[in-house]
């Protein structure tokens, strides 16, 4: 896969999106998978709910892997100062310079101030949709999540609201309580997805936080750059802790937020 068209023209951006796609393609037979588990929960077929499971778990470290390769041709430090700012949104921009967000000018002196997030991992169908087949609550991001949906195509948030109303595999895995090969199907699912926030974190540090700490390159006259100016950095660890995502979110809680609540998942026996 190549991208077409980039806002950039760098081979970096192509290869952002070219990973992403690949992840979302690879990713894309679990839909099935997992609705078919669904079903069999109805029918109390562990062993098809087993099998599925698996299929999650090894759909989730391959997805992993092609993250990871994101280093191959994508440079963090194009990442940061080229191709992130076309990601920031005018949500929690304060530290740029927009306490009131983007005024739209509709013509006429006619027009109003607004506020929206930009692009953020929370927006991802396949993300959401592993939270709700798996049973994971961010009931400390529960507001953000769902916000996040009005960013989807209106399908795919439909979707996920269906899914969540009739997920039922936790619940399963958690009244089985003499199924430990159910419960360990179900734990290293939970453990991967745990694993692959882990990645993300990790993806996070080489291509925001240590670019943030270095030289910024001369910028055209009067530029302002919305995203790396909400992420400079003094040293220290409550710097690190206030730098604020293009979500409008604090980035490293967040994401750190949600891995642990993904661990809280597991089913304790």
């Amino acid at each position: 896969m190549e991208s077409l068209h980039t806002l950039t023209g760098t081979d970096d951006e192509s290869w952002f999106y070219t990973i992403s796609n690949a992840m979302e393609a690879r990713a894309g037979p679990i839909i099935s998978r997992s609705l078919a588990a669904i079903e069999a929960v109805s029918q109390d077929d562990s062993v098809t709910v087993i099998e599925a499971l698996k299929y999650v778990r090894e759909s989730i470290d391959d997805i992993g892997r092609l993250l990871e390769r994101m280093d191959e041709r994508c440079r963090p430090q194009i990442f940061y100062h080229k191709i992130r700012p076309f990601l920031a949104g005018s949500m929690n921009m304060e530290a740029a310079g927009l306490p009131n967000g983007v005024f739209y000018d509709e013509g006429n002196g006619e027009g109003t101030w607004r506020k929206y997030r930009g692009g953020s991992n929370g927006q991802s169908s396949l993300l959401q949709f592993l939270d709700a087949i798996l049973g994971v609550k961010h009931d400390r991001s529960a507001g953000f999540s769902t916000e996040m949906r009005k960013y989807m195509p209106g399908p795919h948030a439909r979707f996920l609201y269906d899914v969540e109303a009739i997920a039922n595999i936790r619940d399963y895995v958690d009244s089985s309580r003499g199924n430990t090969e159910l419960a360990q199907a179900y734990n290293a699912a939970v453990a991967s997805l745990s694993g692959f926030r882990d990645k993300h974190i990790q993806l996070v540090t080489r291509y925001i936080i240590l670019p943030s700490r270095m030289d910024t390159p001369k910028l055209a006259s009067g530029r302002v750059d919305l995203a790396t100016s909400t992420t400079k950095l003094a040293c220290g660890k409550q710097s690190t802790q206030e730098m604020v995502g293009t979500g409008g979110t604090k980035l490293m809680p967040f994401l750190k937020t949600s891995r642990d609540e993904t661990m809280e998942a597991t089913v304790v026996r």
